[in-house]
């Protein structure tokens, strides 16, 4: 009989709740699913070190963001589609996690340059993005950058997908 290991995970509420939807949805136990999600992930980052050497591909980030309150006056709630008046100006903030996270994200980026062909940032939701980045070079840096952006704690999930540059 296998040996089985018990350990306790701890999700936002939001995430669980998606997670026991669908996990009702399908059929299958809690243990069993989470099961199946690690054997996935495992198998997508072995198959990953299995590509060749010089590649292109793209990254594909969901991240959740947190807005700074500039007036301290305004809620989101408050927040028209029209009202877009703001007063930026370069002053002291305390920044959140996702706010610490942009911050880094970018410069995650800015050591990577070398492999970085293009980003392109998309709002989903107000307190949701998507960042794409189109990357050639070594997989080696290539897989670091992932590594690097995937450690971020605003990170949602992060698609991976590379190919043989020489390929075509």
């Amino acid at each position: 009989m296998e040996e089985y290991k018990r350990f306790t995970i701890s999700l936002p509420q939001d995430l669980y709740d998606k997670f026991e939807e669908f996990r009702n949805k399908i059929g299958i136990s809690r243990s069993d699913a989470i099961r199946k999600a690690m054997h996935l992930f495992m198998i997508q980052e072995d198959n990953i070190s299995r590509v060749s050497e010089n590649v292109v591909g793209c990254l594909a980030i969901m991240m959740s963001h947190e807005h700074v309150d500039l007036n301290h006056e305004h809620s989101h709630d408050d927040l028209h589609d029209s009202d877009h008046d703001h007063k930026y100006s370069s002053k002291s903030i305390y920044a959140s996690v996702q706010q610490a996270d942009e911050i880094l994200k970018n410069d995650i980026q800015h050591h990577f340059h070398d492999i970085i062909i293009s980003t392109m940032h998309v709002h989903l939701e107000y307190e949701k993005c998507l960042e794409i980045i189109a990357v050639s070079g070594p997989f080696d840096s290539v897989k670091r950058l992932k590594d690097d952006l995937q450690r971020l704690k605003s990170v949602l999930s992060i698609g991976f997908f590379t190919m043989d540059k020489e390929i075509g």
